[in-house]
């Protein structure tokens, strides 16, 4: 019982963060997305990467609230989870 109740909300936050980063780089939006920049001068190779943390953030969020609604159904029903 307890492994779902730990499953569940990891993997609510793993795939909103990922569709968002997914949605930020389809259709370029900034505060969504995760920049890569490669550049080759003749010293070596320069690579920069940058990304926003919001989709961590609202992924940590949803992993909360799902974890919230799971704890409630279990303390009201303990045979669904």
């Amino acid at each position: 019982m307890k492994k779902k109740l730990f499953w569940f909300p990891l993997l609510a936050a793993l795939i909103s963060v990922g569709i968002l980063y997914t949605i930020g780089n389809i259709f370029e939006i900034s505060f969504l997305s995760w920049q890569f920049y490669k550049e080759n001068p003749s010293e070596g190779v320069i690579f920069e990467t940058g990304g926003s943390f919001i989709p961590i953030i609202i992924g940590f969020i949803v992993g909360f609230i799902t974890e919230r609604i799971l704890k409630n159904k279990h303390k009201r029903n303990p045979n669904l989870v």
